[in-house]
Order: C-alpha cells, then sequence, then structure tokens
C-alpha cells in the first residue's frame, strides 16, 4: 500500500488578509517534508465558491509550484470538474505540469455533485454525464494524436497539432471520481483508475470497488491505456497520545462534519426540486437530509471517531489497523487530508511525521515479506 496526502486547502473562519496564503504556503512545506517522509503522491481538489472547505480553485498552478519544490512524489489533481472546463485547456495544462514536474502527473476527472459550481459557468446538470464521458474520451486521444480533431455533441475541434506533449507516454494515468454506481460502471469500462472516498465506511468502499473490477475487465480506454489502480482518500489525524487524539481529533472531526453539512445547506441553493435530473437526485436528496440535520440518532464526532472506520483518527498503531481493513479488500492507494480546517501548520506536520517514522514503513515491511 502506497501513502499521498490530500489538499482541499481548507481556510476556517475568521479570516485575516494572509489566511489564504499561509494555507498554501504551508501546504507547500507540508508536500515538502512528506516526500521525505516517504509519501508517494499528493493530489489536490478542484472546488469553487465553497469558503471555509475549499479555496483550491486552480489546483494546476499550486502542483507546479510543488513540481519545483519535489523530485519523486506523484502529483495529482482529483479532479478536474470536466463540466466547466474545455479538455484543450486540460490538455495542455497537465502536458505542462507533467513537463515541469519531470513526468509525475496523474489526471482525475468528475462531474461534481453541486449544482452551485456549475451555475456561474454555464453548465446544465442534465449535460454533467455526457460531458464528463466525451471528455474522458477525448483527453487522452489530444495527447496522443499528433493531429487532433473531434466532432462530438459537446465539442468541436477541427483538425489541429496540440502542443505541449505531455512526458509521460502514451499519457499520464487517467482517475475517475467514483461517487455514483453509473460512474463507477463508465469508469472501470473506460480503463481509468478509481478514486473511492472513506465516508460511506468498509463496506461501501468494498461494493464500489467489486463494481469498478467486474467493468474494468473489459475495458476499452479510447487511446489504448488501462489505469487499473484504485485508491482511498481519506481525512486523518495522527498523535502518539491517546488523550489528544480523543480530545483534539474530535475537534477536528466535528468541524470537518459541519463543513459537510454547510456544504449541503449551500450548494442546492436556488435549484428547483423538480428540474433535478435523474442521476442527481440521490445526491440532491442525501444533501437536502444533511441539511436539515443534525438529527437526534445521528452520531457525534466522538462517536464516529470511536468507531474509527470511515476516518483515520488515532495512534499510529490505530492508524495502521483502519488501513489494514481496506488493504485486505484491496485498497492499493491512500490518499490523506490531514490539512483539516483548524489544524495547525505543527499538527499536519507532526501526523505527516508519525506516517513516515511508523506508518509507511510498517506496509513497506508488508511488501517485503
Amino acid at each position: 500500500m502506497k501513502f499521498g496526502l490530500f489538499y482541499q486547502i481548507q481556510v476556517p473562519k475568521p479570516w485575516s488578509e494572509d489566511s489564504e496564503a499561509k494555507r498554501i504556503w504551508e501546504a507547500l512545506d507540508q508536500i515538502a517534508y512528506a516526500e521525505e517522509m516517504g509519501y508517494d503522491s499528493v493530489w489536490f481538489s478542484e472546488h469553487h465558491f465553497r469558503p471555509e472547505w475549499s479555496h483550491n480553485s486552480a489546483p494546476d498552478l499550486t502542483l507546479a509550484a510543488v513540481s519545483q519544490r519535489t523530485s519523486r512524489i506523484r502529483l495529482g489533481v482529483g479532479v478536474v470538474l470536466a463540466p466547466i472546463h474545455h479538455p484543450l485547456h486540460t490538455a495542455v495544462r497537465m502536458a505542462t505540469l507533467d513537463i515541469l514536474s519531470k513526468g509525475r502527473v496523474d489526471v482525475g476527472i468528475g462531474r461534481t455533485g453541486y449544482p452551485y459550481q456549475l451555475t456561474p459557468y454555464g453548465s446544465a446538470l442534465e449535460d454533467t454525464r455526457g460531458m464528463w464521458e466525451e471528455f474522458a474520451q477525448v483527453l487522452p486521444k489530444i495527447w496522443t494524436d499528433e493531429v487532433f480533431s473531434h466532432e462530438g455533441r459537446y465539442y468541436q475541434v477541427p483538425p489541429r497539432e496540440v502542443l505541449p506533449k505531455p512526458l509521460q507516454k502514451p499519457h499520464p494515468p487517467l482517475w475517475s471520481a467514483c461517487a455514483s454506481e453509473e460512474t463507477t460502471k463508465l469508469a472501470g469500462e473506460m480503463g481509468l483508475g478509481a478514486l473511492v472516498g472513506s465516508e460511506g465506511g468498509p463496506d461501501k468502499v468494498a461494493s464500489v470497488l467489486e463494481l469498478y473490477q467486474k467493468y474494468l475487465k473489459n475495458a476499452k480506454p479510447s487511446a489504448g491505456m488501462v489505469n487499473n489502480q484504485n485508491a482511498l482518500m481519506t481525512a486523518g489525524f495522527c498523535d502518539e497520545s491517546q488523550g489528544v487524539i480523543d480530545d483534539r481529533g474530535t475537534e477536528l472531526l466535528a468541524w470537518y462534519l459541519d463543513q459537510q453539512r454547510a456544504r449541503a445547506q449551500l450548494v442546492w441553493q436556488g435549484v428547483d426540486p423538480s428540474t433535478v435530473p435523474p442521476d442527481y437526485q440521490g445526491y440532491y436528496d442525501r444533501d437536502l437530509k444533511l441539511a436539515n440535520g443534525p438529527y437526534p440518532e445521528d452520531p457525534t464526532a466522538a462517536q464516529v471517531l470511536k468507531k474509527g472506520t470511515n476516518f483515520c483518527f488515532g495512534t499510529p498503531d490505530n492508524c495502521i489497523r483502519f488501513f489494514e481493513e481496506y488493504e485486505a479488500m484491496g485498497i492499493e492507494q491512500v490518499f490523506l487530508l490531514s490539512a483539516i480546517g483548524p489544524a495547525t501548520h505543527e499538527e499536519v506536520m507532526n501526523t505527516i511525521r508519525l506516517f513516515g517514522k511508523y506508518v509507511i514503513p510498517h506496509f513497506k515491511e508488508k511488501e517485503k515479506s
């Protein structure tokens, strides 16, 4: 099992004039240290108009800076929001990043479950799945065809020599966020790597992996390259003291869960429920319920932390046990969101240090045996 970091660039209020800048510069220092401690990758999300939760609207620019501070760690975007980008823009920006990093880029593609991010860009909810699928089909061809052209429903490109080309051949690995059954099926069929969230717990992750593997067997990638990797994205906090985990860990997890509710209250604003497309109805129902909570039966942050299966909050030994459960079901990589909202730079660095000292060596030793 390999380990990476995951960043949203979370900036909790109250803000000062340099709050955003400070978090970005701290992330650069944390990532350089993570490479020293044996981490294999770092992934940046892309979100828009999401105060506190994510101030990371231009992940390729941040990763370009990371590329100049590191030499080995892989750089991933998880994920490019296909409905608000043109594939030509994404192709040349990611190819440039691949060159700057000397061939270390991974590119995830998603469509977003949140209309609040789409509306300002003029994208309609009913078009997002089709745009995502067409985007995923044409992007590798832009990288591999000497002269690219395309006539599709959403994108029409006359013959052009698109430059630069990425350093990795035939092209950087492509991934998909696997948040719904239909997207998971398509990811497998198209030969994209699977990015899976831990919020649903082990049973949910296992079912996503099973579905993905079923459709991956007959993958037909548009440019001939299958990326059969999978990865788990989770929030995490590590300390050698169980008391610190119980106290500070609960505070951080409570902020994280509260922000999920704030997100649910935001992202469907102004949307008429009767206009929600069928493939978004599950997202809408989930968010509506979450936005109207909390409910008496909802577990508290302390109870979620104590359960210990949905997020990685614990001592090094607890973290090892957490990941061994997911490793047993076939998870190959982990991307850990350690820079959680109120977490200080020192706390994030300590989590990175403890993973580098205990958790990562444990799994490397297992590979040798």
